[in-house]
């Protein structure tokens, strides 16, 4: 009987800490039509944003201190926006995405930690594209 009720005390919490862990990713605007999957990792956050009711991925975030991109090993593409703050964006490496459209960026979230947010795009048309940056641009970083 007592394992009972500690499987039961585990299924009923288990939504709750779902629905928290999301609550790092950041704010997505209302219109968005866009949600998040979360996934932790050691020491980082990994946040995908998804076509609701579909598994078509529209941008995901890396969330923490040692991202696996480097900028400086990528060739810059052109300049744009996330959470109304200025970025460069690069493009893809050769294994990063079967995506015509796919680009990314790093942006720095605090710099005495050196807390990133590696961003990156994937989109099949240019239309696609530019309404997902459209999104990123208005997103809302939570404080680290």
């Amino acid at each position: 009987m007592k394992h009972f009720w500690f499987l039961s005390l585990l299924f009923l919490s288990a939504p709750q800490v779902s629905a928290q862990s999301v609550e790092v990713c950041p704010s997505l605007p209302a219109n968005s039509g866009l949600e998040w999957t979360y996934s932790e990792g050691p020491d980082f956050d990994v946040c995908r944003a998804y076509v609701r009711g579909s598994e078509s991925l529209a941008f995901g975030i890396y969330l923490g201190n040692h991202p696996s991109f480097h900028p400086a090993r990528s060739d810059h593409i052109g300049n744009g926006k996330v959470a109304s703050r200025r970025v460069t964006w690069y493009r893809q490496g050769p294994n990063d995405s079967d995506s015509a459209f796919f680009r990314h960026t790093l942006l720095t979230l605090d710099g005495k930690t050196g807390y990133v947010a590696h961003i990156w795009v994937a989109a099949d048309t240019e239309q696609q594209l530019r309404g997902r940056l459209s999104v990123l641009e208005r997103i809302v970083f939570k404080a680290p």
